[in-house]
């Protein structure tokens, strides 16, 4: 959801997967059965993805206990009534940078999610509001866009791909339903891995396509609180109402067999990112205690739940992104130089403070 703020801001400023690395003498993966612990890399930027400050941190997250990187790389309509997607000289990844991206994150050890997107580059920007004037022509122009990532997935053995991600005004379309399939069957008929899908939090049961995708996936942006200051507590039980009407979901739509994961979800470190974590405000005052609260409450609740998967954090910024580098007085996503961060680590690696009182059988902090 946020990216309807950042494209403004970057152009103003099912085949089996082995469990070995793909490139001679590279670091073993992590079981492709295994929980997926992910980190999201979105770049804004040509060359971006390939730069020494992307790939150099990869060794930092790998100590944090990520295993996984989503690679997030976005082609542009002009308009939201637009039927052409193109690739943008300036803010798309270009195919090379993304290319280094997943090769050095195999060699490190790290599985990759190649999970590219669609933004418009004027009025709002998000594609949940596309309303293209020739549906037809806009599918064939989406085929063609994923069809080029798809043969990408293929080549650079991506070990996941997203066919997009949030296209609220047009996946819950029964309607619509045909020109779906028909894009996975293209997706399919390149990348030969796990195809999935990004749904948007408040329309994720009305996907008109799960059963012909892989895993079901959620970008999870959902508002938990309107208190100025909730508690932890409080949190944990707006996150476990969500887990159990998502669990009943995959119950009654006959989706219970397929992998279920948090495609995206971030926090941004400000006053209300309870209420609304899909949408970053650079002016709102810094809280980081809140974002290190809701990391929390994500962890000790849905990340539990024996049937999901696995979670893609948004986002380890870059130079392509707004504040990039983090710290105590950014308010944004990332986690850089926060103390959301020792939450993701703890959890993600399985040591520190809480896990011994969660072991041990302790409460948890409020």
């Amino acid at each position: 959801m946020l990216r309807r703020v950042l494209v403004v801001a970057a152009a103003v400023v099912v085949g089996a997967i082995p469990a070995c690395g793909w490139l001679s003498g590279s670091s073993p993966l992590p079981p492709a059965s295994a929980r997926m612990r992910g980190m999201t890399e979105a770049g804004y930027k040509a060359t971006v993805l390939g730069s020494p400050q992307v790939i150099g941190q990869l060794a930092l997250l790998k100590k944090d206990g990520v295993d996984w990187i989503a690679v997030q790389t976005a082609w542009y309509q002009k308009t939201d009534a637009s039927t052409h997607i193109f690739p943008d000289p300036t803010l798309t990844p270009t195919d090379a940078s993304v290319t280094r991206l997943i090769r050095a994150a195999h060699q490190d050890g790290f599985r990759v999610f190649l999970n590219p997107f669609v933004n418009s580059l004027t009025g709002n920007g998000w594609q949940a509001n596309f309303h293209p004037r020739s549906v037809t022509a806009w599918f064939r122009s989406f085929d063609g866009y994923l069809a080029h990532y798809a043969k990408l997935a293929q080549i650079d053995h991506a070990d996941l791909l997203a066919i997009g991600d949030e296209f609220q005004s047009l996946d819950d379309v029964l309607s619509y339903r045909p020109y779906w399939l028909h894009a996975i069957a293209v997706a399919r008929r390149y990348y030969k891995g796990p195809v999935t899908y990004g749904a948007n939090y408040p329309d994720y049961q009305q996907v008109t396509f799960w059963t012909a995708l892989n895993d079901v996936g959620i970008d999870a942006y959902f508002p938990l609180s309107q208190a100025p200051d909730p508690t932890v507590q409080e949190l944990r039980a707006a996150w476990n109402r969500e887990a159990d009407a998502i669990e009943a979901w995959r119950q009654r739509s006959g989706l219970a067999e397929k992998p279920f994961l948090i495609t995206e979800l971030g926090y941004p470190s400000e006053n209300r990112a309870d209420a609304e974590p899909g949408a970053w405000y650079p002016h709102q005052p810094v809280n980081l205690s809140m974002q290190q609260k809701l990391y929390l409450a994500t962890f000790e609740t849905i990340y539990q739940r024996p049937w999901l998967r696995g979670i893609f954090w948004f986002w380890w910024a870059n130079p392509s992104n707004p504040d990039w580098e983090g710290g105590p007085g950014d308010n944004g996503y990332t986690l850089k130089g926060k103390p959301a961060l020792k939450v993701l680590r703890e959890y993600f690696t399985g040591h520190g403070p809480g896990m011994i009182r969660k072991r041990s059988g302790a409460a948890s902090a409020s």
